[in-house]
């Protein structure tokens, strides 16, 4: 699990009045970022899937796992 708390160095770009206007991250923080929201976005799939199932598991398209280990 991707978690944010790694995050080294972030950096407040200020602008003329001192108020916070941006950030900087290092790219490895960047990357860290970018892992964090592709697996959030991986975990509401997942979670839409399920509920397919849930609700209607001859419609999901998802084979009954019986059957599939048997072909194998």
């Amino acid at each position: 699990m991707v978690t944010l708390n790694a995050l080294k160095n972030i950096s407040f770009v200020v602008d003329a009045n001192g108020k916070q206007a941006a950030v900087q991250v290092s790219i490895d923080d960047w990357r860290k970022i970018l892992d964090y929201f592709e697996e959030l976005e991986d975990r509401e799939k997942v979670k839409e899937i399920l509920h397919r199932l849930d609700v209607h598991p001859e419609k999901s398209g998802a084979l009954d796992w019986r059957e599939a280990r048997s072909q194998w």
